[in-house]
């Protein structure tokens, strides 16, 4: 199967690109990239009680139950010991939103049978969180299919879970129309349309993902629940009294600063949110009163609200994985790259927190090709490397290695570099004043030349108009702008080609250790 190195070719942010080197200067700031950090003593310092693991069961049971869902077979395994889960979370988007929503999932669904390959008298299972307290409406209104975008427009209030999945039904529409002539759509209509009968957002949302999963033992959980947080109520507290995430990434942050890096994210002094009826309100701490909205708590009022009503508050971006942590006997937790950024500025806040902190692992990247469009790239005699590059960059080289063409002007180049030994010796012996305006000459010569070889190559362009078209559409299939498509773009095409291979082709080309994007030739 062919690959393309991720990091440096699409991933540039330092920090990423140092955590995955042999020397990092970040090493200490996580416990490990690998599965080859796990043996017998993590996976026993890793578990949890057996009243949280009921409370699990129980939640879980009645989610599925209250979707209309059988409960998965393997729910019961997690009540005992010996039980871990590989987690991997993400917003709560239409239709699935990017494609990478889906790999996310794939990656724990692999690691988890590697897993049991290796330890078989532990279990693993493959765990989805859903973001469903995320407020921020904007990032899960929109769906890219066909380098065309569809959305709906609403203002940020409740936490997306508790929406009405009428909300969303523009879209469903517009993708009905898409595919009317297509009939292997049905499917995957089939199951969008049995979602839409739930009664919120949520689940929705887990009536589809586990439709598409249905054999792969995948787990779906929604942690806005009473008794969850009702697990995680001490550390709720250690935030509201001592602003502890604050403090704790600061340091962090300083330290990442030292080594000549830029943090992903500034802690918030208050890393809380309170959620009502109609809204999620951020928790904001001055001068000893916590304001939430237009309502104002002392301390001591504002913890007995918590213990009242644990449902009520809700972790923000970085108090979030430390809920993660505390509430599942989890082992790895599967992110994009941002998320393994700031991950790195969390560990000491689980250490405050007596939480442990899991490995972290960079989830799999996946492209899909079809062996025609693969043939085309190739018969322009591009290499599977070279989709990693901007269309400019691809332009200049294919134009340079026509051989009907002659605009390389790597000879004249080479006999402007003799000519200019030859004139600054002549400049030396006459008068060495005469050297800096001899290279100012011989400068301007050289990039005249530069401009004259990029005339070349706009007058060639226009003699290929058809291939120049081509190579910029074959580029643009992967990436463009920087950005992989598999970031933007939908599942649902890919999908719908390749509907009865899809998960078990994503699953054989699933390697999340291997930190490349993984092209599927069908």
């Amino acid at each position: 199967m062919p690959e393309i190195p991720l990091l440096s070719n699409f991933y540039k942010n330092p920090i990423l690109i140092d955590l995955f080197q042999g020397e990092s200067k970040l090493k200490n700031l996580h416990n490990g990239l690998e599965l080859s950090y796990i043996d017998i003593n993590f996976l026993k310092k890793r578990d949890i009680n057996k009243d949280q693991r009921l409370t699990l069961y129980n939640v879980l049971s009645e989610q599925y139950s209250n979707c209309g869902l059988e409960i998965p077979k393997n729910l019961k395994s997690i009540k005992n010991r010996g039980v871990f889960t590989i987690t991997t979370g993400h917003q709560l988007c239409a239709f699935g939103g990017p494609q990478y929503f889906i790999h996310k999932i794939i990656s724990v669904i692999k690691i988890a049978e590697n897993l049991k390959l290796k330890y078989k008298e532990f279990d693993f299972i493959p765990m989805f969180w859903m973001a469903t307290e995320d407020h921020d409406f904007q990032e899960i209104s929109s769906l890219n299919i066909f380098n065309q975008n569809f959305s709906v427009n609403q203002n940020d209030s409740i936490g997306v879970g508790k929406l009405n999945p009428e909300i969303f039904s523009p879209i469903f529409e517009e993708l009905k129309e898409i595919f009317k002539n297509d009939s292997r759509f049905n499917y995957l209509e089939s199951i969008f349309t049995t979602a839409f009968n739930q009664n919120n957002w949520s689940n929705a949302t887990r009536c589809w993902v586990n439709e598409i999963f249905k054999n792969q033992n995948l787990l779906i959980i929604d942690a806005d629940d009473s008794r969850l947080k009702k697990i995680f109520l001490p550390v709720f507290q250690k935030e509201l009294e001592q602003q502890f995430i604050h403090s704790s990434v600061e340091k962090t942050n300083n330290l990442i600063k030292g080594l000549g890096f830029t943090p992903k994210i500034n802690p918030r002094k208050l890393n809380l949110f309170y959620l009502d009826d109609n809204q999620r309100h951020r928790i904001v701490l001055e001068n000893k009163v916590f304001k939430i909205s237009n309502r104002e708590f002392s301390k001591e009022q504002i913890i007995r609200e918590l213990n009242s009503s644990p449902e009520k508050f809700s972790p923000n971006v970085l108090m979030r994985p430390l809920y993660q942590e505390s509430i599942l006997p989890n082992l790895i937790y599967i992110g994009g790259p941002s998320e393994i950024v700031y991950w790195t500025q969390l560990k000491s806040s689980f250490q405050e927190a007596a939480i442990n902190y899991p490995i972290l692992t960079l989830r799999d990247h996946f492209f899909w090709v079809d062996r025609k469009t693969l043939s085309k790239w190739k018969d322009l005699g591009f290499s599977i490397e070279d989709l990693s590059k901007e269309p400019d960059e691809l332009l200049k080289s294919f134009f340079l290695n026509l051989s009907s063409n002659s605009i390389d002007l790597k000879s004249e180049k080479e006999l402007l570099n003799q000519l200019s030994v030859l004139l600054l010796k002549k400049a030396k012996s006459i008068d060495k004043s005469l050297i800096p305006s001899v290279e100012g000459s011989i400068k301007a010569i050289k990039s005249n030349l530069d401009k004259i070889q990029g005339k070349f190559l706009q007058a060639s362009k226009k003699g290929e108009e058809q291939k120049v078209n081509q190579i910029k559409k074959l580029s643009g299939l992967i990436h463009q702008n920087g950005k992989l498509k598999e970031r933007s773009e939908s599942f649902i095409a890919d999908f719908v080609k390749n509907q009865d291979i899809y998960i078990e082709k994503l699953k054989a080309s699933s390697n999340s250790e291997n930190n490349s994007l993984k092209i599927i030739v069908y």
